[in-house]
């Protein structure tokens, strides 16, 4: 049994055993039937509303397994880094709060709401999980098209800005960002859009060779001319993704501006 395995067992029977948590739902790898020994574990607790405002968070985790670090990351949720440097995630939240699991459906990908459903005392939790069941992203959307191309020409002309201007160092970190956008074109394209919100992951077993060399040759160290080439391949490589997806669905996005961008980084 992998570690991860051992603390998931036991953050479920601690939620069995303490009074206070009414339900708890797991996310993330080991709910895809993806876990393995590099992976975190990941929860939200669902504390009595009664009970929440003293609930002890860091002594509960604390019986599940000692931990080594605690910290509460930039989008609040309370990280925790156990034995064997596993990473944890918990997002405790009162009960009544449940009610934002519907929006869970914007991941667009819960492949076993059975395995997410990790504890449920009154079960409050499973009606909630059961509306997610079988939920698939509609990315293939005109609206969301149109959104990403606009989302990575803002942002591929805000670091083709500060390019200019001899800020590589902010270059490359909105590079970074416009690749994002650009891998999602890619997985449209490709329909692999199982880890969307996400499009990394698993790239290189998920992208054909083609596309991933391509993307290859969009990354750079940071040095202004290596930037210079990488921005140069990846506008023009998002301007064809565009055209392709423009083929097989309706917009009226400007693509016309994707030639405009490589006009204006050409002039450097």
């Amino acid at each position: 049994m992998l570690p991860q395995e051992t603390l998931i067992e036991r953050t479920r029977q601690e939620g069995e055993r303490t009074a206070s948590i009414e339900a708890i739902l797991m996310y993330g790898s080991f709910t895809q039937g993806a876990g393995d020994i590099y992976s975190d574990v990941e929860f939200y607790c669902f504390i009595t509303d009664e009970d929440f405002d003293r609930f002890d968070k860091l002594a509960w985790v604390q019986a599940i397994c000692p931990y080594i670090l605690h910290v509460v990351n930039e989008y609040g949720t309370d990280v925790f880094i156990f034995d064997h440097l596993i990473r944890g995630e918990f997002h405790f939240l009162p009960a009544a709060q449940m009610s934002i699991i519907p929006t869970f459906a914007e991941v667009g990908y819960l492949p076993d709401v059975d395995a997410m459903n990790l504890y449920d005392r009154h079960f409050r939790l499973t009606p909630y999980l059961e509306d997610l069941r079988g939920v698939k992203g509609a990315w293939d959307r005109a609206e969301n098209i149109q959104s990403l191309l606009g989302n990575f020409c803002n942002m591929a002309l805000y670091g083709v800005n500060v390019l200019k201007r001899g800020e590589t160092a902010r270059a490359y970190e909105c590079l970074f960002l416009a690749q994002r956008y650009y891998l999602q074109m890619l997985r449209l394209l490709e329909g692999t859009t199982e880890h969307w919100l996400n499009p990394a992951k698993n790239l290189e077993h998920e992208l054909s060779g083609a596309h991933y060399r391509l993307y290859q040759r969009t990354t750079a160290e940071l040095d202004e001319a290596a930037l210079y080439s990488a921005y140069k391949t990846l506008l023009a490589a998002a301007e064809e993704a565009a055209q392709e997806l423009h083929v097989w669905q309706t917009f009226t996005f400007p693509l016309a501006l994707f030639d405009q961008l490589k006009k204006y980084l050409a002039h450097f």
